[in-house]
């Protein structure tokens, strides 16, 4: 069965006229759908949960679960095992990553997740905080002060459900271009996409990514730099960096992200060249 992830940049429409949230529920099952949410990255848990709840019960699934977990403890609880274990939907709320990878990494809890998602029978999605948390790196704080300078972020590991990409968010919308760049510049193995908000990806076995919603997602691909200094300059002095790739893909348009290349333009393409062959 195929393994499917969706992350989403933030500040969703949370309406069931989402094209995002259509998706996701047509994925985890439709009438079937049986949910999780995780509001723990929330400053305001209970009004998080309040706010997907109502969402997630307008599509008429199976169940809606909302679990928010304010200890590690809470993240080894065998009752929660068992409601993960037959989730089609998990998906975690926006706020601060940290709260998610602290409190969830490495625990019983973590392990489930994974082992459905594996599976392929339980669609993972994440907004804000939440879709950053999902790959091994993870980008956790901005030091606003260095932008495109070496020293300008903070980062640690995620969930790790998909490996050598990085998510970043709200990214448009707040100029979050040189926090990606030097992400990619610290390991070039690494795929940076930025994803807007009320924007996401629906990714396929870890390698097609189909944008949805109504915003744009930047590539940062580092695969063809060719001078990097960010290893050798001091901390927060400015790097050199050429050659990185940057692509703006919209709604439709299909990413493999292990090729690195636009695999379908989507329904907003050109017309065919009328220059004669």
């Amino acid at each position: 069965m195929p393994r499917y992830l969706i992350p989403i940049g933030g500040n969703e429409k949370k309406s069931e006229n989402s094209d995002i949230f259509k998706e996701m529920i047509a994925l985890a099952g439709g009438a079937k759908a049986r949910i999780v949410v995780v509001p723990t990255a929330s400053e305001d848990p209970k009004e998080r949960a309040r706010d997907y709840q109502k969402l997630f019960l307008s599509f008429e699934p199976e169940s809606v679960d909302v679990v928010h977990i304010g200890e590690r403890p809470d993240a080894s609880s065998a009752a929660l095992a068992k409601i993960v274990s037959k989730a089609t939907l998990f998906m975690f709320g926006g706020g601060d990553q940290l709260r998610l990878s602290s409190l969830i990494g490495g625990t019983p809890l973590h392990k489930a997740l994974l082992e459905r998602y594996q599976s392929g029978r339980c669609v993972v999605a994440g907004t804000s905080a939440g879709a950053a948390v999902i790959p091994e790196g993870m980008i956790f704080q901005n030091n606003r002060f260095r932008q495109f300078r070496k020293g300008g972020i903070e980062m640690t590991k995620g969930l790790g459900l998909i490996h050598d990409i990085i998510f970043d968010t709200h990214f448009v919308e707040r100029s979050r271009i040189s926090r990606l760049v030097q992400a990619v510049s610290t390991n070039p193995a690494m795929l940076g996409l930025g994803i807007g908000e009320d924007t996401g990806l629906l990714i396929e076995d870890e390698t097609k990514a189909r944008v949805i919603g109504t915003g744009t997602v930047i590539v940062v691909d580092g695969s063809a730099i060719e001078i990097n200094h960010v290893g050798y300059v001091k901390n927060g002095n400015p790097f050199a960096l050429t050659n990185v790739i940057y692509s703006v893909l919209t709604p439709g348009v299909v990413y493999d992200l292990k090729k690195r290349m636009v695999i379908d333009p989507g329904p907003i393409a050109p017309p065919p060249s009328l220059i004669p062959a």
